[in-house]
């Protein structure tokens, strides 16, 4: 195997890709099973338009790089890059308190998140744990944060928000978890079929237009 070959092999993670879309089909029980599990409202479906302006602020205008939305449980995993290692579940309900905001999530504007994401990478380099990688992970690690842009078009990224709700209104094959990553630009949409889109942000606007 070719050493661009294994850097590569992730559907998504390592590299930046300007422009893709894939899909990962799920429980094939599960898919046909699908129009026997119709959708429960509940409370995340309720407050949907007011928790779609909350999710825009967090990545946005704080410090979180990475979201993962639970529409049918209301749990909310959230990656900030002030503690950049951890995850912390936070419950939909509590995404409506404006103090519980507040305090769990510093301001930060995405210009400044952008250019710290992109100083922690290089910084990351010399750190010694880096000597024992092999001189290609090495050389393309270099080479990947050298070519790293915007973390993300803000005004992409408010258009998918916007349209989530309406993932969730479609019939037998309503969006369950949405997974929202700024440093690669991606997200991956879950369905009640349990199969999962994969795609660019660059490439939401296409995937609702050919498949929704």
């Amino acid at each position: 195997m070719q050493e661009q070959e294994i850097l590569n092999k992730a559907l998504i993670g390592y590299g930046f890709k300007a422009k893709f879309m894939t899909s990962i089909k799920g429980d094939k029980s599960l898919r046909e099973s699908v129009y026997n599990r119709p959708k429960i409202i509940n409370f995340v479906d309720e407050n949907i338009q007011e928790l779609s302006k909350v999710f825009n602020t967090l990545l946005l205008e704080t410090g979180i790089h990475r979201l993962s939305i639970g529409f049918n449980n209301g749990e909310i995993k959230t990656f900030s890059v002030f503690d950049p290692l951890n995850m912390e579940i936070h419950t939909a309900k509590n995404m409506l308190d404006k103090s519980y905001l507040a305090i769990n999530f510093p301001k930060l504007s995405l210009d400044k998140k952008d250019n710290f994401i992109k100083r922690m990478y290089k910084n990351l380099l010399l750190d010694e744990v880096f000597d024992d990688l092999p001189d290609f992970w090495k050389k393309d690690l270099k080479r990947r944060n050298s070519q790293m842009s915007e973390l993300t078009n803000p005004h992409i990224l408010s258009e998918i928000l916007a349209t989530l709700p309406k993932l969730r209104d479609i019939e037998g094959y309503y969006l369950r978890t949405a997974n929202i990553s700024l440093f690669n630009s991606s997200i991956a949409l879950s369905f009640n079929c349990d199969g999962t889109q994969i795609m660019a942000h660059s490439s939401f606007n296409d995937f609702i237009n050919e498949y929704i």
